[in-house]
């Protein structure tokens, strides 16, 4: 199998998956036990490389939870073990919500890019139809990058919170969160940051970009499903009192549950694997995606979605190739968003070309959002003001650790002739 759709999940290694089965029966990690007392230390270890990987003191106590192992440190941040990004996001937000709502006695009022992940667009959405919040959903300009300024101008007077993603899951554009986040705390504003789809790959540290929450989600970087992390700054947990969205006694009475401490250990070895090597890891993926890019472009008639949109003659390709996402630092290299657009009997062919290539063992996916047969499938496209013939022939193909040149390669030679067979219908 060709795999690539690393940016909806990553596969796990085997010494992953070994990790995963020693970790199996060990007890609960609250016991007084010897295997149990193993399993805190392996969680406090894996704290403190997360630490290391975001310029945060690697010193880490199991009692505070906290890096830097002050309490009223201002660049302290506290690691919290979730079930995964979407937890992660849901618990600060609605903490902060909340805790400004009953301070303020008013209606709060939130800004975020409107390309945020599913989890908080709804969760953003239920609230404001139940009156609860007030929003703001800022659209991204034609790159699809969120522009700081727009962040600025949709601020206002109980504004609680500003969330932008550091890059997005579709269309791969990495966001400005330094200049977003320094915005945010000029009006004295908390900033949250999903950074689910550059942790492990570009370099975060929260402190010099302005963020005071973050998460992670582990099976993106060759870890199982359902273990994530949530990263806060103490000075903002102290200072909203925020309530944790799952009560218990574990993770400091942040997140109750007893701790998944297998999938915890399998996401700690995926972790450790992942960062052996990064740069080298990089260089293979960006080499990857550029040679699928100059090899499409070189076949296929193509332009970028900026061209697309600003060039209103009648174009004489009966089918061509939008690439919505590009290269270079503004772009997630593990990224390549295109859409097959279909001029003579336009018809919804990204489902037709997905299930061809799976037909050849080629895994690719036709975005978050599967419902394309829907006018507004993929907000993401749909915020971004694509058409319905970009909407309905959108492809993301994302590269992984594991993809090879060789891969790319075969690829191409299967994809070029289902393009020409499209042209022929």
């Amino acid at each position: 199998m060709l795999y690539f759709d690393n940016n909806s999940t990553t596969l796990m290694q085997d010494s992953t998956k070994q990790a995963m089965i020693y970790w199996c029966n060990r007890g609960n990690a609250s016991s007084g036990y010897k295997s149990a007392h193993e399993s805190r230390q392996m969680m406090s270890n894996f704290k403190k490389l997360v630490g290391e990987l975001c310029q945060l003191d690697p010193c880490c106590d199991d009692t505070l939870d906290v890096t830097n192992n002050k309490r009223n440190d201002p660049r302290a941040y506290r690691i919290i073990f979730t079930s995964g990004a979407s937890e992660s996001n849901c618990t600060i937000l609605r903490g902060i919500i909340d805790s400004y709502h009953e301070i303020k006695k008013t209606i709060p009022h939130v800004v975020v890019s409107a390309i945020e992940h599913i989890s908080i667009i709804k969760l953003f959405k239920s609230l404001e139809g139940r009156g609860k919040i007030e929003a703001t959903y800022v659209l991204p300009i034609l790159s699809g990058h969120i522009n700081p300024a727009d962040i600025k101008s949709a601020i206002r007077h109980n504004t609680c919170l500003v969330c932008v993603m550091h890059a997005n899951n579709e269309i791969g554009a990495i966001n400005d969160i330094k200049e977003i986040g320094a915005i945010s705390h000029k009006y004295n504003i908390p900033f949250h940051c999903d950074t689910v789809q550059t942790f492990g790959k570009n370099p975060i540290d929260p402190n010099k970009n302005n963020v005071d929450s973050f998460c992670i989600s582990f099976h993106k970087l060759g870890g199982p499903p359902g273990v994530g992390m949530l990263l806060i700054k103490q000075q903002l947990l102290l200072g909203y009192n925020i309530s944790p969205l799952i009560y218990g006694s574990q993770n400091s009475d942040m997140r109750g549950g007893t701790e998944n401490i297998p999938g915890i250990g399998a996401s700690f070895e995926a972790t450790k694997i992942n960062m052996t090597n990064r740069s080298k890891k990089n260089a293979m993926i960006y080499n990857i995606k550029k040679y699928i890019c100059d090899e499409l472009v070189l076949r296929v008639p193509s332009l970028n979605y900026e061209e697309y949109v600003n060039d209103k003659r009648l174009r004489k390709p009966l089918i061509e190739i939008v690439f919505i996402s590009g290269l270079g630092k503004k772009y997630l290299d593990t990224t390549l968003f295109i859409s097959i657009v279909k001029r003579k009997k336009p018809y919804i062919c990204n489902k037709k070309v997905k299930d061809y290539l799976e037909k050849k063992g080629i895994i690719i996916s036709v975005g978050s959002a599967c419902n394309t047969s829907s006018p507004t499938a993929s907000h993401v496209l749909y915020s971004l003001g694509c058409d319905e013939l970009i909407r309905k022939g959108a492809l993301r193909i994302s590269f992984g650790d594991n993809s090879t040149m060789e891969e790319a390669k075969v690829f191409v030679r299967e994809f070029i002739p289902i393009i020409n067979n499209l042209s022929m219908q």
